[in-house]
């Protein structure tokens, strides 16, 4: 696999994780340079992971860093204006999910990367775990049968902090596009686009969901109850029912799962465990690094397309709970 320049923009907590994950790739990526908002910890990270280079403008970094991708590890409405100042100039590009704020946004990305036959995609990592591939593997090959319920839930009790980019509405605060979108993915991934969506949520005073509940309805007789939180702490494992037994992904089911316990109607149960090295982010740089090396600008696994109908999924659960970014709209 060939080595790779990449620059990351945003030297926060994914992003750490993200930097020590490109370590286990053979051989090792190089990152050649980070970009920050403050100096300390834009300095720190890249004392930490040995990056010869920090800018703190964004002109800067596209017209010096030398770079060959970015990793986009920003606030969320941040990602349009970054990922698409790199497309322009032909750097290929993996963004943190939410890849941008709303649908509008999404199209001007994928435009820029099919105009400049550059590399675009949505660091949906859980997609590339192994506990998502071997989900797939148990229903395609039958072992539930069609499935006809999805329940899936992720929540944790955010600090009461209006500061922070979870209830900032001018950083795309709330938990539906920081945490609902992982419920919202499994279904899609599973089921599609729903023909039905409808929405409920508690509002902060600064105008962003709390919380979320979600059912979609399907005309083919099937629906996904799904469901995000900042208010409380959430271990349920995310739940997939078939026509002839039923797959639990255990928690931690969005990132690094326990396994996966499948359940055959009449037959018990049989648990397989996950395991892997590090956080995991590696799996989905493996893929891009396929693409690029293929002359892809898009993968065929989390494909522009897929990113396209998620995001004006979000948009349709937004407008039903009325929560607006109005700067972005």
């Amino acid at each position: 696999m060939k080595i790779t320049s990449w620059g990351i923009i945003g030297p926060g907590k994914i992003a750490h994780d993200f930097a020590k994950d490109l370590a286990l790739l053979d051989p090792p990526q190089q990152i050649r340079a980070v970009l920050g908002h403050r100096k300390k910890t834009t300095t720190d990270f890249a004392k930490e992971f040995k990056i010869p280079q920090t800018f703190y403008s964004l002109d800067e970094f596209i017209k010096d860093a030398g770079i060959d991708i970015a990793y986009i590890a920003t606030p969320h409405t941040l990602h349009h204006k970054q990922a698409l100042a790199c497309l322009e100039n032909k750097i290929a590009v993996l963004c943190e999910k939410p890849m941008t704020i709303n649908l509008a946004q999404c199209k001007e990305l994928i435009a820029a990367s099919k105009r400049n036959e550059t590399f675009l995609m949505e660091a949906m990592w859980i997609r590339f775990l192994p506990s998502i591939t071997q989900l797939l593997y148990f229903i395609e090959r039958g072992d539930i049968g069609r499935v006809v319920s999805i329940k899936a839930s992720m929540g944790f009790k955010a600090p009461r902090d209006p500061d922070s980019r979870l209830l900032n509405p001018g950083l795309g605060g709330g938990s539906l596009l920081d945490l609902g979108i992982y419920p919202v993915f499994l279904a899609l991934l599973l089921l599609g686009k729903p023909d039905t969506i409808k929405a409920i949520a508690t509002l902060s005073d600064e105008g962003v969901d709390e919380d979320c509940s979600i059912l979609f309805q399907y005309k083919s007789k099937q629906h996904a109850i799904l469901e995000s939180s900042l208010l409380s702490q959430n271990e349920i494992p995310a739940e997939i029912v078939g026509e002839k037994g039923t797959i639990k992904i255990l928690n931690p089911w969005f990132e690094k799962a326990q396994g996966l316990e499948l359940d055959i109607n009449d037959k018990g149960k049989i648990i397989y465990p996950c395991r892997w090295a590090g956080h995991g982010l590696h799996f989905e740089v493996a893929e891009v690094l396929n693409c690029i090396r293929e002359g892809r600008i898009s993968s065929d696994i989390l494909s522009h397309e897929f990113s396209r109908t998620m995001i004006s999924v979000m948009d349709d659960i937004r407008k039903q709970i009325h929560v607006t970014y109005e700067m972005y709209e």
